[in-house]
């Protein structure tokens, strides 16, 4: 593969450019919320109850310097302020849904397993401790 230049740096892969485009802990949280509808502020900020106003507005910020996420403005009094994904963030969801099948595996694969194994696996005791549980 050849390197990568965006930003005026380069990168070795595609995946060193999302992680400096999309770097942080929030910003995948705020696109997942923003997938099926735009959402006020005070909509993701319900959605993301562990972000600080002061961290989701700047992740917006940023989603928004990076053209991920739109902010419409609705005239009126007040005015009404939207976020909603634009065509480059569309891009991401086929991705996202991914990772989010993944992790849930990754839960069930961890719960599972211990139990699965112990429900599955024969039980094999010693002649021994067979005669000790046959004088139970």
């Amino acid at each position: 593969m050849s390197d990568i230049k965006y930003n005026n740096k380069w990168f070795k892969s595609g995946l060193e450019i999302l992680n400096e485009v999309l770097y942080g802990k929030w910003k995948f949280i705020i696109i997942w919320n923003l997938i099926d509808k735009p959402l006020r502020f005070s909509d993701l900020r319900k959605n993301i109850p562990s972000i600080t106003d002061r961290m989701l507005s700047l992740q917006l910020k940023e989603l928004e310097e990076e053209n991920f996420v739109e902010r419409v403005v609705t005239e009126g009094n007040p005015p009404k302020i939207d976020y909603k994904l634009t065509d480059k963030a569309l891009g991401l969801i086929p991705a996202l849904h991914a990772l989010d099948t993944f992790g849930r595996e990754l839960v069930q694969a961890k719960t599972a397993t211990p139990a699965q194994a112990t429900k599955d696996a024969p039980l094999s005791l010693s002649e021994d401790q067979e005669s000790f549980f046959d004088q139970l």
